[in-house]
């Protein structure tokens, strides 16, 4: 496993279940780490849970003055970029359940922010030419459910799929490593569930404990440089499928 001794990660969607477990393995491995989340009081929280050399931004992804904010801090804090966990996002319902402005908060917080968010990462480690410069986006597997009442949420987290694969293309010959993570249903608080019935279904296998997936994040971000983790899939054992 590689060594994240120093190593500078922004994770985005900081707050939630998985990005602080994230942050709590990466930061036990010794990297330096900025949350960002839409709420400063959850990012507080977080901060406190994970400890370790943790800043935290607060901001909404969803446009461009968030992103502008968020990578500001990115500068001033870390001074630099070598890794990106992308897992900010919100839930949705149906198209035809959802006014003009609901739909399009989705696609830009759970696409737009993505392209966004990589686009910054990338001119960083650019520009301080990094050898061993990451990407992680984490997508769904509902793009390949396609269940009903996710029509726009499927939107969203297809198109993240379709880009982590070509640019992933694009940006081999700079070594730069692109992972796409594709998690089932997790105990998050997306989940349309109180905490205890979260709790429940996590411990029947029909929900994935966070950490889990901040699991599979740590397996593609401590590979040798010359292994990329393409894409990376994993459910509960008992899966919804509809």
């Amino acid at each position: 496993m590689v060594d994240l001794s120093g190593k500078r990660v922004l994770i985005t969607g900081g707050a939630g279940g998985v990005g602080r477990a994230v942050a709590g393995l990466l930061s036990e491995r010794g990297a330096r780490i900025l949350l960002a989340d839409r709420a400063e009081r959850d990012l507080h929280r977080a901060r406190e849970e994970v400890g370790g050399d943790i800043d935290i931004v607060a901001a909404d992804l969803s446009d461009r003055t968030g992103v502008a904010r968020m990578f500001e801090r990115v500068d001033e804090g870390l001074g630099g970029l070598d890794i990106l966990v992308a897992c900010a996002g919100v839930g949705s319902g149906p198209l035809m359940e959802m006014d003009d402005q609901g739909w399009r908060y989705v696609l830009e917080s759970n696409l737009a922010s993505y392209l966004a968010c990589t686009r910054g990462a990338i001119e960083r480690i650019r520009a301080e030419r990094i050898d061993d410069g990451m990407i992680v986006l984490v997508g769904s597997i509902s793009v390949h459910i396609k269940a009903v009442g996710e029509s726009v949420y499927n939107a969203a987290k297809g198109g993240v799929a379709s880009f982590a694969e070509t640019l992933r293309k694009e940006l081999m010959g700079e070594r730069i490593r692109l992972t796409l993570i594709e998690p089932g249903a997790i105990a998050s608080a997306m989940q349309p569930f109180p905490p205890e019935e979260r709790e429940r279904m996590m411990h029947e296998d029909r929900l994935l404990p966070p950490r889990e997936v901040a699991e599979a994040i740590l397996f593609a971000v401590t590979r040798p440089p010359g292994v990329d983790v393409v894409t990376l899939r994993i459910e509960p054992l008992i899966q919804k499928i509809y």
